[in-house]
């Protein structure tokens, strides 16, 4: 018989800022059963902790939201490709939808829920506000996201 019980287990990680001027990152992993829930935002390692910056309390930690950008994907089964939605939008970018893809390609066969609250300098489509090192940011912060993934889902 299968085991019915629930299995919810969560995770919270800061990595620190790849390059000078890049934000430091914050993952948070909620895991159930074949989906995994990960919110990635930036700050540093005190803001999750301090009460006065809470969100809402118009402290640093005022504009990070669960539904920032938020998307979902499938991983693929037998010939059907990756799949994947975007959930909410706050801009014209689809970051965390190609993002959610990758991972659910590197995670099965783990439903993948994604979040990110990010700053608009890093997810600008183009223009004055985009950060010249955004690409690289973004790119380490995945890379650094996977690693940590891989060793939370190894326990």
């Amino acid at each position: 018989m299968a085991d019915l019980e629930p299995h919810t287990t969560t995770a919270f990680t800061y990595i620190p800022a790849p390059y000078p001027g890049a934000p430091a990152f914050q993952f948070q992993l909620t895991r159930l059963t074949d989906t995994l829930l990960v919110w990635v935002g930036t700050g540093g390692p005190a803001a999750a902790e301090d009460d006065d910056d809470a969100p809402g309390a118009g402290g640093a930690e005022k504009n990070k939201r669960l539904a920032s950008d938020w998307a979902v994907a499938m991983p693929s089964r037998g010939n059907i490709p990756t799949t994947a939605t975007p959930i909410f939008r706050s801009g014209a970018t689809d970051t965390a939808l190609h993002m959610a893809q990758r991972l659910s390609k590197r995670f099965p066969p783990n439903q993948i829920h994604l979040s990110l609250s990010l700053p608009s300098n890093l997810t600008a489509p183009a223009g004055p506000g985009l950060d010249p090192y955004a690409s690289k940011a973004l790119l380490v912060m995945e890379k650094k996201l996977v690693a940590w993934l891989t060793e939370e889902l190894k326990e």
